[in-house]
């Protein structure tokens, strides 16, 4: 892998990004709540991230040149981000991050 490995390299349409968790297990990665602090994850539960990812569709999703793919959800302020990898029978979500807007993408 190189340097700019989480770089987007390919932009996916909402439909196209939401076939491939079709009909997979959404899990979450133990890596994915590190940058909790324990107070924080007494309140955040990983069934909100699942329920993201299993029923809402993202305003934006892009294949990242690592082979992980990275969606935007909305949120009342903001934007959640996720990051997935997706593989034969399950889609993992490995980390997630809170923006206020999203990202300008030139690709």
């Amino acid at each position: 892998m190189g340097l700019f490995t989480t770089k987007p390299i390919e932009e996916k349409e909402h439909q196209e990004f939401k076939s491939l968790l079709k009909d997979k297990k959404v899990e979450v990665s133990p890596h994915a709540l590190d940058h909790l602090s324990l107070q924080q994850r007494k309140v955040f539960k990983e069934d909100e991230l699942i329920s993201m990812a299993e029923r809402e569709t993202p305003r934006r999703a892009y294949l990242q040149a690592n082979g992980r793919y990275s969606a935007y959800y909305r949120k009342e302020d903001g934007y959640r981000r996720l990051i997935f990898d997706i593989e034969m029978q399950k889609a993992v979500i490995i980390t997630f991050i809170d923006v206020k807007e999203l990202p300008r993408i030139k690709l």
